[in-house]
C-alpha cells in the first residue's frame, strides 16, 4: 500500500477484506482498490474498489451495514458509509472484464463517453493494489495491461496522424468566423485525443484526467511536452490556441512507441 493516504485507510480497508474474505467465497475471482486514494494522490476522497465475479454480479448489496446497489448495462454500483469513508464498489463479472482487456488488444476501448470506458479501466487495473486474489488472476491481469497493447498504441497514433490536418483547418475556419463555442468544442476533442496518444507513447494507459498534474509528476512525463501543453492553456486566442495545439500534437507524434512486453512495475504488492 502507497504512504500516508493508505495508511489512514488502513483499517477500514481491512475489514472489507475481510468481510468478503469471509462471505463472498469462490463467486469472488479478485478484489483491487483502484483511484486517487490508492494511487497516494490525495487522502480526501472515497475508497474506489472493484470487485470481479466468477460469473454474475451481486443482485443484493455486498457490503456491511446500509448500503445502495444499482445496476447498469451488466454491471453494479454499491455505495455506502464506512467507518468515517465513502465507499464505492464497482461488481463486474469476469467476462466482461476479459471483452474490455480484449477491445483494447484489437486496438479498440478509447473512444467515446461511454461508462466505464475500457482505457481508463485499465489505467486502473495497471496502478492498482490487490486486496484479495486467491487464484492469481487479479495479478496476471494486472500484468496484462503494465504495458499499453502494442495496437491500440498504433491504432491511436494513426487517428491522430490522420485527424490532426482536419481538426487544424476546421480550428482556424472557427477561430476566423470568431466561433468560440466550436473551436473550443474541436480544442477538447483534440486535446483529448493527444493526452490519450501521449500517456500511451510513454508507456501508460492514460488516467480519468480528475489528477492529470499528479499523474505527469507520477509517471515523470515528457518535461518538453509539459512545457507545450502549459503554452496552450496560456494561450489568449483561438489562433494561439491552435498554434500550441499542433505543436503539441506534433511533439507527442515524435514519441517513440513503447517497446511491446516490457514490463515497467513489479507485481509485488
Amino acid at each position: 500500500m502507497r504512504g500516508s493516504a493508505l495508511r489512514r485507510h488502513s483499517a477500514a480497508l481491512a475489514r472489507l477484506v475481510d468481510h468478503y474474505g469471509r462471505t463472498a467465497s469462490a463467486d469472488l475471482c479478485w478484489m483491487y482498490g483502484q483511484g486517487s486514494v490508492m494511487a497516494g494522490l490525495t487522502e480526501d476522497s472515497d475508497l474506489d474498489l472493484v470487485l470481479v465475479w466468477v460469473t454474475d454480479i451481486p443482485s443484493a448489496p455486498t457490503l456491511p451495514g446500509q448500503s445502495s446497489l444499482a445496476e447498469h448495462a451488466g454491471l453494479a454500483l454499491e455505495q455506502s458509509h464506512l467507518d468515517g469513508y465513502d465507499v464505492d464498489v464497482m461488481h463486474v463479472p469476469r467476462s466482461t472484464l476479459e471483452n474490455w482487456m480484449s477491445e483494447l488488444e484489437r486496438g479498440d476501448g478509447w473512444t467515446g463517453s461511454a461508462w466505464p470506458l475500457p482505457i481508463y479501466v485499465a489505467a486502473g487495473l495497471a496502478e492498482s493494489e490487490l486486496l484479495l486474489d486467491p487464484t492469481g488472476l487479479g495479478m496476471e491481469y494486472r500484468s496484462r495491461v503494465q504495458v499499453p497493447a502494442a495496437r491500440l498504441v498504433s491504432s491511436v497514433r494513426q487517428h491522430l496522424e490522420a485527424t490532426l490536418p482536419g481538426y487544424v483547418e476546421e480550428l482556424d475556419r472557427a477561430g476566423e468566423r470568431q466561433n468560440r463555442w466550436l473551436h473550443a468544442h474541436l480544442a477538447v476533442e483534440l486535446h483529448k485525443l493527444i493526452y490519450t496518444a501521449w500517456f500511451l507513447f510513454e508507456r501508460h494507459y492514460p488516467p480519468f484526467p480528475k489528477y492529470l498534474p499528479q499523474w505527469y509528476e507520477r509517471f515523470g512525463m515528457d518535461s518538453g511536452i509539459r512545457s507545450l501543453e502549459a503554452m496552450y492553456w496560456a494561450a489568449r486566442d483561438p489562433a494561439e490556441e491552435t498554434t500550441a495545439l499542433e505543436s503539441l500534437a506534433a511533439a507527442v507524434l515524435n514519441l517513440r512507441e513503447p517497446a511491446v512486453g516490457v514490463s515497467r512495475r513489479s507485481d509485488a504488492t
